[in-house]
């Protein structure tokens, strides 16, 4: 037995402020309605009345819908900063399918939009502002949902031009000077820097710099 073949016809075009509105109707019986912006309405060349196989418009609904998540993932980062996982996830928040939220994500991050590496070049700015250190850094770039391998890439490029030892000394300076004598509060001390992500090198480094600066009067 034959398939019976699949149309769709356009039955009328209503112009909005947003654009224009496809009131369809399947061979199948089903009546719904596509949201076209006017280059979408400009680009489809569709006309009331006008007839179309299954195929096309398969294609033509597959445009649509990445039109309107390309759009969308614009406004986004017209925003403010997203990543490609921040971005895929808002896509989907916002009615899309997982696999083409992946594909904008793709389509922006491969024509420019999405400069993770930039994005990180930022955050580290205002990471170092608050004096952490490296391991903290890398938990934080870690946690904003960027691949462990970027964020291992970027950190082995840019960690050997901060001076995280001399960080540290300026904390130590700043909130613990002058260092403690009862072992105990120096543990806490210790424990404390640990905490702003400072590894046990750097902060044998920065109490020897601290210590260092005391002595010569600085």
């Amino acid at each position: 037995m034959k398939n019976k073949e699949i149309y769709y016809i356009v039955e009328k075009i209503k112009k909005t402020s947003q654009g224009y509105i496809f009131f369809i109707q399947s061979s199948q019986g089903t009546n719904f309605e596509m949201h076209v912006s006017k280059d979408q309405f400009d680009r489809f060349d569709i006309d009331e009345g006008e007839r179309i196989d299954d195929k096309h418009f398969v294609k033509l609904r597959e445009e649509n819908l990445f039109d309107n998540a390309r759009r969308q993932a614009f406004a986004l980062l017209s925003y403010g900063e997203n990543n490609k996982k921040m971005l895929i996830s808002k896509l989907i928040d916002r009615g899309f399918s997982k696999e083409l939220s992946q594909n904008v994500a793709d389509y922006m991050e491969h024509r420019g939009y999405i400069d993770e590496e930039k994005q990180m070049g930022l955050l580290l700015e205002t990471y170092l502002k608050k004096k952490f250190g490296k391991i903290k850094i890398t938990r934080e770039l870690i946690s904003k949902g960027y691949k462990r391998e970027a964020v291992a890439k970027f950190v082995q490029d840019e960690f050997p031009k901060i001076d995280f030892a001399a960080n540290c000394a300026w904390i130590i300076e700043h909130k613990y000077s002058p260092i403690p004598k009862d072992q105990g509060e120096v543990k806490k001390m210790i424990a404390s820097l640990m905490n702003y992500g400072y590894s046990i090198s750097d902060i044998k480094e920065g109490i020897k710099i601290y210590t260092e600066g005391v002595k010569n009067g600085d």
